[in-house]
């Protein structure tokens, strides 16, 4: 990538698994002083590198017990379809929305309080953001998640069987 050495890459790795490292912490792993880092990371915003900054939160202390990931096939896939993806985006319970290659180009990652909220949500994608381009929709519940963000969430589970 244009703009970036092999050090911002490192820090990259580094945010990506830690976004709250502080400027010391990074610079020890690196080899760099905290103000070079300071300086980095500015740049890496300002290219586009980062993106922001968040929490993984645990969407049960939400009252979300359902995370869902829809994928969605359109009738047509063209630029009018970025409004209507930017206001599903826009959705407090919606974690992620994404244009993909495939038979379905649409998947949504969202967090539901239960069931009948997320067919709803489900009902309302047509009914109220894709409309009529909404050919169907495929709904998989998320059993559990091990990695998000680049964050393993768990570590290795001991087998409970004896050897």
């Amino acid at each position: 990538m244009v703009g970036i050495d092999e050090k911002d890459e490192e820090i990259l790795r580094e945010l990506r698994k830690n976004g709250r490292a502080t400027l010391t912490e990074l610079g020890r792993k690196i080899g760099l002083s905290p103000a070079s880092i300071k300086n980095r990371i500015e740049k890496l915003e300002n290219l586009g590198a980062i993106k922001g900054y968040s929490a993984i939160v645990d969407p049960t202390f939400l009252n979300e017990f359902v995370q869902a990931i829809i994928e969605v096939e359109l009738l047509v896939d063209n630029e009018t379809v970025d409004k209507m993806l930017y206001n599903i985006s826009q959705l407090d319970n919606v974690v992620g929305v994404y244009r993909k290659t495939g038979e379905f180009q649409i998947l949504i990652r969202a967090n539901f309080k239960d069931v009948p909220q997320l067919k709803e949500f489900v009902r309302n994608l047509s009914a109220k953001y894709l409309g009529k381009n909404m050919k169907r929709a495929k709904v998989s519940v998320i059993i559990d998640a091990f990695k998000e963000n680049g964050v393993v969430l768990y570590k290795e589970r001991r087998s409970r069987r004896r050897r």
